[in-house]
């Protein structure tokens, strides 16, 4: 009986052994599973002109952005123009590069990848402006260094000479001058309003009123 009893319960114990592999299989194959598929249609097509209808262009604007972006790189699309009022996208294209349906093939293959690429991020005014700044005072204060370890060398002490003087007057007005024109540039683009603008300009005059009492009086910043 009880060799019995444990053939029995080793019969029962081996499909509970292949539960766990399947159960992680599962998984892996949800994990794995290929991207929802973009729905489309084409609404008219000739010769060098396509134009698709892709319903999502009317609700996600950066599925829209994308596709866009990656049909103008093509060097063999002339023009991209997107409608999201009517969810459809007409596309011209050079012809006789390539037959028209690889063309359409190829279109299709980029209506489904377009989700999947990364669009770089656009610099604005400001940023330039900042990061064009930042890199004349750090050249600013490179030029500082070097000098001082000049006057080290050939003093055998720290002095603040000619070449200080106007180097920290220049970081000073550096400094104003990138402190005012950020204060009056917009995040966005549109138009300055004036109280912006007057103060941004109020704010430059008092910075440069600065520099020019440091310059005088040749104290460093």
């Amino acid at each position: 009986m009880t060799s019995r009893n444990r053939s029995n319960s080793d019969k029962s114990a081996i499909p509970n052994q292949y539960r766990q592999p399947q159960q992680i299989n599962k998984r892996v194959a949800n994990k794995t599973a290929p991207p929802q598929k973009i729905a489309y249609s084409v609404v008219h097509a000739i010769p060098g002109r396509i134009r698709f209808r892709i319903p999502r262009l009317a609700k996600d604007s950066d599925y829209a952005n994308k596709l866009k972006s990656v049909l103008e790189n093509d060097s063999r699309i002339m023009s991209v123009r997107v409608n999201p009022n009517t969810a459809s996208i007409a596309i011209n294209y050079q012809t006789g590069v390539i037959a028209d349906d690889q063309m359409r093939s190829h279109l299709v293959n980029l209506i489904q990848k377009a989700p999947s690429i990364v669009l770089p991020t656009q610099a604005t005014v400001k940023s330039i402006v900042r990061v064009t700044f930042d890199a004349i005072i750090n050249l600013i204060d490179s030029t500082r260094n070097v000098n001082q370890v000049r006057n080290a060398i050939m003093h055998q002490r720290f002095r603040k000479d000619v070449w200080e003087r106007l180097l920290s007057g220049a970081k000073t007005a550096i400094k104003g001058l990138k402190s005012a024109i950020l204060f009056i540039l917009p995040n966005k683009q549109g138009q300055i309003p004036s109280g912006d603008r007057k103060a941004g300009l109020q704010l430059f005059q008092l910075q440069a009123v600065g520099v020019r009492r440091n310059l005088d009086s040749g104290q460093p910043s």
